[in-house]
């Protein structure tokens, strides 16, 4: 699945890369009439706020599953281990 991600990824900057030089292009355009402008840079900024959004759903719906924490068991050194006594009747806490 991390390929799918990437890919996905890569496909959706790609995108967005070359919406945003558009974007200048048509900012920078002197010969184009005033109003297509302004109706061809909105077209092209909602297609990068969907852009930006896909991103971000990317990212949230193909996380990287977390490995869990595995603690290494620590034995206190410095107390004895007691043994089990070995005389113990019934009703009797220890060995006597």
């Amino acid at each position: 699945m991390a390929n799918l991600k990437i890919d996905l990824l890569n496909k959706l900057r790609n995108d967005k890369y070359y919406d945003e030089i558009e974007l200048v292009r048509l900012a920078q355009e002197p010969n184009m009439n005033y109003s297509i402008k302004i109706s061809s840079m909105s077209m092209i900024l909602e297609k990068l706020a969907t852009t930006n959004n896909q991103l971000a759903l990317v990212e949230q719906y193909f996380q990287e599953p977390v490995q869990p924490q595995v603690q290494p068991q620590v034995q206190a050194q410095d107390q004895p281990v007691q043994q089990p006594a070995t005389n113990v009747l019934p009703g009797q806490s220890h060995g006597e």
